[in-house]
């Protein structure tokens, strides 16, 4: 049973909701303005558009980064195929650096003497539908402080067709990959290795080394030649970089609304003061 409203109270009707005060009239341009003009606003207007800008600035980096691998493939690829002659290993990096993603696939000469006893089978790969195994045999180059070099001298489906290493100085020619991460794997023979990983062979060989293998571009019988590197262009576009300049550009819009939605509550705020000042 409903009671009855206090004496003074607002009758209501069942059902009736309550009149909502109303809200106040949007500032208008001249406010806003005056509003804008303020000390305090234009300080925060400076700052947010300082974090604009920067939000702007890397939006435009993620997108360079989401268009980057595909042009370094296309880079890597015309480098490759462009019947140039071989460059000289060291003249393109050196030990213990980052092998650049142009330089994937890249033909270059490199002399040096092989140490066959420290060589290693990489078992499970595929070459031309078979699967079987690359020959990994390092290389100690002629370069300043005689670094190391993997080199994957050709691929074999079994393991008694590896022939003997060549004795002696000799040149190499072949294409230049990024070093494998180190994989291990249980149930692996003695002499071989789950990945090309420079790191690991770092703690085999010694230092230094450099952090790339090299494939070569004529592979000794009975071995078969391994294709040249390449670089996978990621479908064109990477669009997880894509996503996050999306999000930098939505951040410094936000700065801007940010500001605007201050300069109007301090608009409003001032008309207030102004009619609490009226006699």
């Amino acid at each position: 049973m409903s009671q009855p409203a206090p004496p003074g109270a607002p009758s209501r009707e069942p059902g009736v909701r309550s009149p909502q005060p109303p809200k106040p009239p949007r500032p208008s341009w001249r406010e806003l303005l005056a509003a804008a003009g303020t000390r305090r606003m234009l300080g925060l207007l400076a700052l947010l558009v300082v974090a604009a800008v920067v939000c702007a600035r890397l939006g435009a980096w993620q997108i360079d980064r989401a268009f980057e691998r595909a042009e370094a493939a296309r880079a890597s690829e015309e480098a490759a195929t462009s019947g140039a002659d071989p460059v000289p290993l060291a003249s393109v990096f050196e030990p213990g650096a980052h092998l650049m993603g142009v330089h994937v696939g890249v033909p270059v000469t490199v002399t040096g003497t092989y140490e066959p006893q420290e060589g290693v089978l990489i078992p499970g790969r595929v070459v031309d539908g078979q699967e079987g195994y690359l020959v990994v045999t390092p290389l100690r180059t002629d370069d300043p402080d005689s670094p190391w070099l993997a080199v994957v001298r050709g691929f074999v489906t079994d393991p008694a067709d590896v022939p003997a290493a060549p004795d002696g100085e000799l040149t190499l020619v072949g294409g230049l990959d990024a070093g494998e991460a180190y994989v291990p794997r249980a149930g692996l023979a003695a002499g071989e290795l789950g990945s090309i990983s420079p790191a690991y062979f770092a703690g085999e060989w010694g230092l230094p080394i450099y952090n790339a293998y090299l494939v070569l571009t004529d592979a000794d019988a009975p071995m078969e030649t391994v294709p040249r590197p390449t670089l996978d262009d990621g479908g064109g576009v990477d669009l997880r970089n894509l996503a996050y300049a999306v999000e930098w550009y939505v951040f410094g819009l936000f700065a801007l609304v940010v500001w605007y939605r201050l300069v109007r509550d301090e608009a409003l705020a001032r008309r207030e003061d102004g009619e609490d000042a009226r006699p």
